[in-house]
């Protein structure tokens, strides 16, 4: 059986979405200056996008949840 998820849990997955996620946009950025790397920009753009949808469910998840009152 697996553990349940506490709302900690949903906010924490969150917020390591969305370091990943400024971290995509900014190897998105850096990729669109450099001409060699200019084909990756898409891809790091859409893996940034993906990671910030993410970080939104897991906030949404976590706001619907009760707060964890054993802290």
């Amino acid at each position: 059986m697996t553990e349940s998820k506490t709302r900690q849990h949903y906010l924490d997955t969150a917020d390591e979405a969305l370091r990943k996620a400024v971290q995509m946009a900014n190897y998105a950025e850096n990729a669109a200056h450099n001409p060699d790397n200019r084909r990756k920009t898409a891809d790091y753009a859409a893996a940034g996008a993906l990671l910030a949808d993410i970080a939104r469910s897991a906030a949404a998840i976590a706001q619907a949840m009760p707060e964890d009152t054993d802290v």
